[in-house]
């Protein structure tokens, strides 16, 4: 039985055992796939819900692993390490019981989420869901976490093995034939208003103030990414890029992605997806042996990441995992003026 959630404090994470560097096969778009390829991503690929990007147009390259660190932050190295377990357990979700296929499991993970993100930015910030692509691939609803599940046969989202970021403003707006962030967050939100505005009203926001707080990136949007794997995630990791290891301002930070259309019915979305030219300097940060309820927290708009392949590790383990994206501002938004930013 799902209950109402209590107020739980955080464990102490316990640290990743010391081993021998882990090495993992990842995927980055090639370089001479023109900016904006049309045909980059595929709705439904597989028979499952959500989309995939296009094998053909992605190059493997092998990366060498870093645990996250322990003084690691969202701040500066563009994520850090989160606990939710005890807070799972309290509204009666565990790993022995979750199911990935029960809406009341999802909506229960998905208050969890949200409830960790206003205790991390607050006191006085509200965590507000952002519906994506699983509005419209999924019917998902307000406050329902996008869960993934690589078991076969399942019909939920694989995976994305690409290296990218949801919603890179300038590559946004350059899609749209724009430039600059504030272009890229209007345009992003634009996209998606007709399925947020109800969501958005009762927290009397509108468009203005949503394109505000995401351009403004202090912390503007957020991805609260939770394993729900029983034990530990042995297969399909995801990994994160230092964003300190990575050029993301200007033409040079455009050169190193390209962002291209994802198409549903009634939505027009994009993906910005890494290039081969960025990984020669990148820091790549996981967690090993990842636990049931441990949560990597990054921003939406500029933390590259992806699942891996992990070398020497059986291929054929199942990896659940949900995650949800969110927006953090001001508890008492009442207007575009009081939009945290």
């Amino acid at each position: 039985m799902v209950t109402e959630a209590a107020v739980v404090s955080d464990p102490p994470l316990k640290k990743a055992k010391t081993c021998a560097p882990a090495h993992a096969t990842a995927h980055f778009m090639k370089d001479d796939v023109p900016f904006g390829f049309a045909d980059a991503c595929e709705a439904g690929a597989k028979g499952r819900q959500g989309f995939a990007v296009a094998e053909e147009l992605m190059e493997g390259q092998t990366l060498q692993l870093t645990p996250i660190p322990a003084e690691a932050t969202f701040e500066r190295e563009g994520v850090e390490l989160l606990d939710v377990r005890a807070e799972l357990e309290a509204v009666g979700i565990t790993e022995d019981n979750f199911d990935p296929t029960c809406k009341d499991h999802r909506l229960a993970v998905g208050s969890v989420l949200i409830r960790k993100a206003e205790q991390r930015f607050g006191p006085g910030k509200k965590g507000v869901h952002m519906a994506d692509t699983s509005r419209v691939s999924g019917a998902a609803v307000y406050g329902e976490a996008t869960v993934r599940d690589t078991t076969p046969g399942s019909s939920l989202r694989m995976a994305h093995h690409a290296f990218h970021m949801d919603k890179f403003l300038p590559g946004v707006a350059k899609f749209w034939n724009k430039a600059g962030k504030q272009e890229g967050a209007k345009a992003f939100v634009d996209t998606y208003w007709q399925h947020w505005k109800p969501d958005f009203a009762r927290f009397n926001m509108d468009e203005v103030a949503t394109a505000t707080c995401v351009e403004k990136e202090r912390p503007g949007l957020v991805n609260l990414w939770v394993s729900l794997t029983k034990g530990e995630i042995e297969q399909q990791p995801l990994v994160v890029m230092d964003k300190q290891s990575i050029e993301l301002e200007g033409e040079e930070g455009l050169r190193n992605v390209s962002t291209v259309p994802v198409t549903f019915p009634g939505l027009r979305d994009t993906l910005t997806i890494l290039r081969s030219r960025a990984v020669e300097k990148g820091r790549w940060f996981w967690r090993p042996k990842m636990r049931f309820g441990e949560v990597l927290l990054f921003s939406t708009t500029t933390t590259p990441h992806s699942a891996v392949w992990l070398k020497d590790a059986p291929l054929d383990k199942p990896r659940r995992s949900a995650e949800m994206r969110i927006f953090i501002v001001d508890d008492t938004c009442a207007s575009s003026a009081q939009v945290s930013a």
